[in-house]
């Protein structure tokens, strides 16, 4: 499904995420911080993991859940866009 225009930090919200986050799809915080989907995977529970945007490489740091988790809503667009 394509991504929605912002994810909020709930159990359904987190599952749409989960579903529709392709690598490389950016992602952006409220504060300006960017981060882009990889397509590594946590050995955990298999979801996708994150990196900031400004590291071009390397694997990912946190996975989307926990992304949420720490910002609350997560954009898919800038937020000054929104």
């Amino acid at each position: 499904m394509p991504l929605k225009t912002f994810y909020k930090s709930t159990r359904a919200d987190a599952a749409d995420l989960a579903r529709d986050a392709q690598p490389g799809d950016l992602l952006y915080a409220i504060g300006g911080s960017e981060f882009v989907v990889t397509n590594e995977t946590s050995a955990l529970n298999g979801a996708h993991m994150v990196r900031p945007a400004e590291a071009t490489t390397g694997p990912g740091v946190i996975t989307l859940s926990q992304l949420l988790s720490r910002c609350s809503v997560i954009f898919t667009q800038p937020p000054t866009q929104n």
